[in-house]
């Protein structure tokens, strides 16, 4: 099969579905923040923009019990902080435009002419979109540190753009590295399409 891309946008289509598949994989998981309840032993939680794992649950009685599974928001809305709610909603738009440009890219690999020159600049500009979306989502999600759930893991030190006593985890920067590599790949993209030959006759 005849490739209508570029060496350059040979690496650009493979350089964008492995950066759409880290930042779609970082989203999905819960492993964004990290903080611990110490109860009868130190048992570690996760928060997600979305989801969580070992999460900290108020009980009738007033008693704070870790419940050690991992699962998303019952609703859009149970989301503790609406600050989550707008990175889940660009995060996962973000991510969503990432997929679809990188598939047609990996389609371009394996037909011909099916990416104009114009097209894959306007694929481009479409995957720097993308990459703002996710890195727009990455940026509020840390307003979203002062809810009372995360207050609960990570103590009362902490707030709005500051953590208190969690850490980031590997998901966040894996969803990161996602949104700034898909940014790199729109670059690439004006060297991705092969140049047109035209024979001319005298």
């Amino acid at each position: 099969m005849s490739s209508g891309l570029s060496k350059v946008g040979v690496i650009w289509a493979l350089a964008s579905f492995l950066s759409a598949t880290a930042a779609s994989v970082g989203f999905y998981l819960p492993f964004w923040l990290q903080g611990w309840m110490r109860d009868e032993h130190v048992t570690p939680v996760y928060f997600g923009v979305f989801r969580r794992c070992n999460y900290p649950k108020l009980m009738k009685t007033g008693l704070i019990k870790v419940v050690e599974e991992c699962g998303r928001y019952t609703t859009f809305y149970d989301i503790p902080s609406m600050s989550w709610q707008i990175a889940a909603v660009l995060v996962g738009v973000g991510c969503g435009i990432a997929i679809l440009v990188s598939f047609t890219a990996l389609l371009a690999m394996c037909i011909k002419d099916i990416f104009s020159e114009t097209a894959v600049r306007v694929a481009g500009v479409v995957q720097l979109l993308a990459g703002l979306l996710i890195g727009a989502g990455i940026a509020i999600y840390p307003n979203g540190w002062d809810s009372i759930e995360v207050q609960q893991a990570c103590g009362h030190a902490s707030a709005s753009y500051r953590m208190g006593g969690c850490q980031l985890s590997w998901a966040f920067y894996l969803t990161a590295g996602g949104a700034a590599v898909t940014m790199i790949c729109a670059a690439l993209s004006c060297g991705a399409s092969k140049e047109k030959t035209f024979a001319y006759h005298v």
